[in-house]
């Protein structure tokens, strides 16, 4: 014969006097449920959090909403663009401008003038050591 449906934990103690509770008494209102809400979660009912409710485990606190963090790019991905034509190109020197900080990771393949808001110290080497040139520029805050 084919079971339709899941044998559960109340069909299993029907007609018993204590529902596997122990004392008649204790499951009287909200006697053994151990808590409201999430109470007991890393006591008594730790293996049902770490099994069922794992997103709720690590830091989740607050954060500074006022810092600002700027853009960045690295040198291979100014070479990355170079190759794909999406910067341009005058007296066999390219000019990418960037508005936020470069990194120096990875290569430079290029010369170019890179004009961006702030550079590391190794982006600066790189880019002069292919035969490049870095420019800052400040962008004007509209205080009011």
């Amino acid at each position: 014969m084919v079971r339709t449906h899941k044998k559960t934990k109340k069909g299993k103690f029907l007609a018993s006097r204590h529902n596997g509770r122990g004392n008649k008494k204790k499951g009287r209102g909200s006697g053994t449920r151990g808590g409201v809400g999430r109470g007991g979660a890393w006591k008594h009912k730790k293996t049902y959090t770490l099994k069922f409710e794992r997103h709720l485990m690590g830091r989740h606190g607050f954060f500074n909403k006022t810092t600002v963090h700027p853009d960045i790019i690295n040198l291979t991905e100014i070479s990355r663009e170079i190759e794909d034509g999406k910067v341009k190109k005058r007296d066999n020197i390219y000019y990418f401008k960037f508005d936020g900080k470069v990194l120096g990771a990875g290569r430079l393949l290029y010369p170019a003038v890179v004009e961006a808001r702030g550079f590391s110290k190794t982006a600066i080497d790189k880019i002069e050591q292919v035969g490049g040139e870095t420019k800052t520029f400040e962008v004007e805050k509209n205080g009011s």
